[in-house]
């Protein structure tokens, strides 16, 4: 019996089952991820085998780029597992410049332009670019089908409920009162367990999953808000907040402002109370863009604030000309100020010029009281960092 696993990103198959048959329509590509295979070519009545494929290999990775029938017939030889990538997973990294998606692409080409490789790997291919300081190729091949998984298990992660929101407390300094929250985005993947945000969401830019992601997070934020603003003890004339991030694709998109609106609209929330939070190279992506959306918003009275402040080259400049209402001063500094006189003096000017613009400051990454004491005679209006808390979900918050 002909076996599919075409509604599975992961699927078990018994031995003998066929993966596909000669003459199948070729939409997607397999990884073993445990089992083998093997591949046959010539009629039902007289097949050849040709390869045998163990974990690790890749196949059916022809019909991604050609789109023609199968030309061969691959079949389990034990009980086997697979990961399935669809041509819509893929069709977006190949454009993109990633190192990995570069090497598989290149490593794509090679097998369907040799009408004989029969082996599971096709001969090494030279570094990409000229950068010889990439990984060997069984280094990028590994990685290439981690990214290739990953991103086909993240367009589900929303539905099958993998994701979740943290929120890690902002303090108003001096005295820890509690102001507002960051909202963190995480990822429980059912195999790989905690997937860290600084793999996915370059992966979910890269696939244009960053859009439904940023819906939900915005979504989820401002439905949690209500009791989370409860937990708040701002002063009087200050309202609290929530920080949510947006990424450059999501930032740039058509109808950004809208989904913004329809947020606050569906869940009642206070636009004076929503943070958008950018870094610089969301906004070098395309100034233009970026800077009709942030009027837009902040002329609904949403917040917006310049991350991981001091990191780039550009950040005076935009602090000029784009309507910030807070920078937030990198960890990276933060960490550094009580040793080195560089990072001290950046943090020192960095709260100088906020004064004297009438922005408010986010001291990022304070570890301990120390630090906290010394930012609040500076100036710093308020902080964040494990010396207060760490991020945390919401039931967790509402459960102290």
């Amino acid at each position: 019996m002909h076996t599919l696993i075409s509604e599975f990103s992961r699927g078990v198959l018994a031995a003998g089952a066929a993966v596909f048959q000669v003459g199948d329509t070729g939409d997607s590509a397999y990884v073993i991820e445990s089992g083998c295979v093997e591949v046959l070519v010539g009629a039902a009545h007289a097949q050849q085998r040709v390869a045998v494929l163990a974990e690790g290999a890749m196949f059916g990775e022809v019909a991604l780029l050609d789109r023609q029938a199968r030309t061969a017939t691959v079949r389990t030889l034990v009980p086997t597992t697979l990961v399935r990538i669809d041509r819509a997973h893929v069709e977006e990294l190949l454009v993109r410049a990633d190192p990995v998606i570069q090497y598989l692409l290149r490593l794509l080409l090679e097998r369907f332009r040799s009408s004989s490789a029969k082996s599971e790997l096709p001969p090494a291919l030279p570094p990409l670019s000229g950068h010889a300081s990439f990984a060997p190729p069984e280094d990028l091949h590994a990685a290439a089908v981690r990214t290739l998984s990953l991103a086909h298990d993240l367009s589900d992660a929303i539905d099958r409920n993998q994701l979740d929101l943290f929120y890690q407390p902002i303090v108003r300094l001096p005295g820890g009162t509690l102001s507002g929250y960051e909202a963190l985005v995480r990822w429980h993947h059912p195999q790989l367990g905690v997937v860290q945000p600084d793999e996915f969401i370059p992966l979910a830019e890269k696939t244009g999953l960053v859009h439904r992601i940023g819906q939900w997070v915005l979504q989820r934020a401002t439905t949690d808000w209500p009791a989370l603003r409860d937990t708040c003890a701002a002063r009087d004339g200050e309202r609290p907040f929530v920080s949510v991030n947006l990424s450059a694709p999501e930032l740039c998109s058509p109808g950004i402002v809208e989904a913004v609106q329809r947020c606050l609209q569906t869940t009642g929330m206070d636009a004076h109370e929503l943070r958008i939070e950018l870094t610089e190279t969301v906004i070098i992506s395309s100034v233009e863009k970026v800077s009709a959306s942030i009027a837009q918003l902040r002329a609904m009275g949403i917040g917006i604030a310049l991350d991981d402040f001091g990191t780039g080259y550009a950040g005076l400049d935009y602090l000029q000309t784009l309507p910030f209402t807070t920078i937030k001063i990198d960890r990276a500094f933060v960490a550094h100020m009580h040793s080195s006189e560089r990072s001290f003096q950046i943090i020192k000017s960095a709260l100088a010029l906020s004064q004297l613009l009438g922005i408010s400051t986010v001291a990022e990454g304070i570890e301990d009281a120390a630090t906290g004491t010394l930012l609040a005679s500076m100036g710093c209006e308020y902080g964040q960092g494990y010396h207060y808390a760490k991020p945390r979900p919401l039931h967790e918050l509402l459960a102290r």
